[in-house]
């Protein structure tokens, strides 16, 4: 499937009503302020042209595709392992199936089941137990003769399931060009059958109690997988995450713990290299009060505080908060102000480093979010963050990243 028109926006975009009926993405738009705003970051496919919607802060050009590309990864990646859609339907593409089913086409080939039959004959494995017990018998001066023998025939079966494979295999074709991993796979003739989807779903789901084998089923269950998303889908393919906040957060916090090198208090800047020392992570919620509160009016509710990404060494305690909404920057963000004051009242003496974490298409940058350091010390930097290099970044750790 050739591309006849690419169109680029960006998570967060104001789009006209006209444009979300074309690419049919009403369930992923939402309304603020009376106006409607793509919520999602991804892949749209329409007959022959391409919607990509890159994340927010990030300057979106033709030119860089490639990193659409890696995002796109980064969604299968997880679609794999969570096997979910994020708005718990079937009209985004099924990578969880179809890459189930390329994974057992690249180990096995073909689904095949073998079985086996006795014939009479002369030629071929003889099953000897079988002719002594049921051929017939002619003695002679040279001994026993045995007519004809039992032949142990193998036979392939389930033509229906290699077909099933065949018709996803060639179907996925048409998107190699925009969705990762796809293989490369056409068939000459189709099979009338899969003109009727709704009929070969119902064999399907006939058929799978007969395998017990985890490879087949998990086989059968990706074919029933994608054949049910094809029998409701329309023209319109998607390949995309409503949350893509959830990967910045995840990716941002490989980066630190492999890139973050120092931070220099002067410039407020972070010095990239190699971590070697600092270990971050989310640690366990923290309750707002104290242990006395919290006892004295035990049929209250309390409330609880959670670090995205945090560290300690002797001098300094480093806060990061990832962010990607554009409404967290353009107003203060009091909960990181917060986090500020309950960590200085419980480490008085020690260096805050405090900030907000953002994507961006350009090389590192720094702007100040807030500066009270001639009132209360409270000083929180944004810190925007080549998404390029963290995409490669999590690509070369990905055994770490962890999306919910």
């Amino acid at each position: 499937m050739s591309v006849s028109e690419i169109t680029l926006i960006n998570d967060g975009d104001k789009l006209t009503k006209k444009f979300i009926q074309y690419w049919e993405i009403e369930e992923y738009c939402e309304i603020y302020n009376q106006s409607n705003l793509a919520s999602f970051v991804g892949l749209v496919v329409k007959k022959n042209k391409v919607l990509y919607s890159f994340p927010k802060h990030y300057e979106a050009s033709f030119d860089d595709l490639g990193t659409m590309e890696k995002i796109l990864n980064l969604i299968e990646l997880s679609r794999t392992s969570i096997g979910s859609f994020d708005k718990g339907t079937n009209e985004e593409f099924p990578i969880k199936a179809y890459l189930s089913i390329a994974s057992y086409y690249r180990r096995y080939g073909l689904f095949v089941s073998k079985t086996s039959k006795l014939v009479d004959g002369y030629g071929g494995k003889i099953d000897w137990k079988r002719t002594l017990n049921r051929s017939n018998k002619v003695i002679t001066k040279e001994g026993i003769i045995f007519f004809p023998f039992k032949i142990k025939k193998s036979y392939d079966i389930n033509v229906f399931l290699s077909d099933c494979m065949e018709y996803i295999l060639d179907d996925a074709d048409n998107y190699k060009n925009y969705i990762p991993n796809i293989l490369n796979y056409k068939i000459k003739t189709k099979n009338r059958i899969f003109e009727n989807l709704d009929l070969v779903l119902k064999e399907l789901n006939r058929i799978k109690t007969s395998y017990f084998k985890d490879q087949e089923k998990n086989l059968i269950q990706g074919i029933i997988d994608y054949i049910n998303w094809k029998s409701i889908a329309n023209n319109t393919v998607k390949l995309l995450t409503l949350n893509f906040e959830n990967y910045w957060e995840n990716m941002i916090n490989i980066y630190l713990n492999i890139k973050f090198q120092k931070y220099d208090n002067d410039s407020n800047r972070i010095i990239w290299g190699e971590n070697v020392n600092l270990k971050f992570q989310k640690p366990p919620e923290m309750y707002v009060e104290s242990e006395y509160i919290r006892n004295k009016y035990l049929n209250e509710k309390h409330y609880k505080i959670r670090f995205d990404h945090y560290s300690r060494d002797d001098d300094n305690i480093y806060l990061f908060d990832s962010k990607y909404f554009s409404g967290d920057i353009n107003e203060l963000n009091y909960k990181q102000v917060f986090y500020h004051y309950y960590l200085k009242k419980e480490f008085e003496k020690i260096n805050i480093v405090n900030g907000l974490l953002l994507p961006t298409s350009k090389e590192y940058y720094i702007k100040t979010h807030i500066d009270r350091t001639d009132l209360d010390g409270v000083k929180i930097i944004e810190h925007y963050i080549n998404l390029k290099r963290v995409l490669n970044c999590m690509f070369e750790n990905k055994r770490l990243l962890k999306i919910n």
